[in-house]
């Protein structure tokens, strides 16, 4: 149960791939809000299983428009008129709902918001280059072909990951390049093992950063995902930091190595390509 709210303009949805059309929803919430003289709200419903946007990603990137409360919610089963009056208007105070044009209930939504006194405001589809409207299947497919320049054109960002830099095991160390060892949520949908060229968000600054994506069994041999940036061109302590790790693309996938020196000229090769690419 989060605080109750009055006068507010919201937008409400599951946001899973945060692609350009839930952006353009938030722009317009924003921007409806000002008109109106009320508080942008965006209101997600937490998915369960395996996401492409953490609520902790949405959060950001809906920050980033000028939305002025994020709120998240776990899912309830809940008809949607239900969930308008008894969430929307009574719990977040809207006095104005904003909505996709392909939301798949506009005529229910609108019939739901005019029994509470609630307007509701149409904003248009986002279309990608071939004309075809963006949806989170269509961010989905791509993530799934490791293709990062659609996501980047569905989505008008990078395929982002939100963590917090724990201490690794210092692998780097061992070829002579730190690394950031990213924590990030279990449900995040990760991209294949690999090598990929990425951008790192720290305090204000954007970094270049080669990073490793992959399995790397532990002492008790419990499988997980590590993700490991080199920073290019960086030498500062960030442990416990938050940093925004963009993904542009993918260099290569995991190859064994015979020795140290083996591994220290392929990282060489990697870094080259990671600056070309970036």
């Amino acid at each position: 149960m989060g605080k109750k709210m009055q006068d507010t303009c919201v937008a409400y949805g599951y946001f899973d791939g945060m692609h350009k059309g839930h952006i353009n929803v938030a722009k317009k919430t924003v921007e409806t809000a000002k008109e109106k003289g009320l508080t942008s709200v965006v209101v997600s419903c937490k998915k369960v299983g395996e996401v492409l946007s953490t609520e902790e990603e949405k959060e950001y990137l809906f920050k980033e428009t000028g939305v002025q409360e994020f709120v998240c919610r776990d899912y309830e089963e809940m008809a949607e008129e239900d969930f308008i009056k008894n969430v929307l208007v009574e719990e977040y105070g809207a006095k104005v709902i904003v909505l996709g044009e392909n939301h798949s209930n506009v005529a229910k939504v609108k019939e739901a918001a005019k029994v509470c006194g609630a307007e509701v405001v149409i904003c248009e589809a986002a279309k990608a280059q071939d004309g075809t409207v963006i949806t989170t299947e269509a961010v989905r497919t791509a993530f799934d072909a490791s293709d990062f320049d659609k996501i980047l054109e569905l989505c008008g960002h990078p395929y982002i990951m939100i963590g917090s830099v724990e201490h690794g095991k210092a692998l780097g160390r061992t070829v002579g390049m730190p690394t950031a060892n990213l924590g990030v949520a279990d449900d995040k949908l990760k991209p294949p093992s690999g090598v990929y060229a990425t951008s790192v968000k720290i305090d204000d600054g954007v970094f270049k950063a080669m990073t490793n994506i992959g399995k790397r069994p532990s002492v008790d041999n419990y499988d997980y995902v590590t993700i490991e940036a080199f920073i290019l061109d960086f030498a500062r302590d960030i442990y416990g930091k938050k940093i925004i790790l963009g993904v542009r693309q993918f260099v290569r996938g995991v190859q064994k190595f015979d020795n140290l020196e083996q591994v220290q000229k392929q990282v060489q090769k990697d870094i080259e390509k990671v600056r070309e690419v970036l």
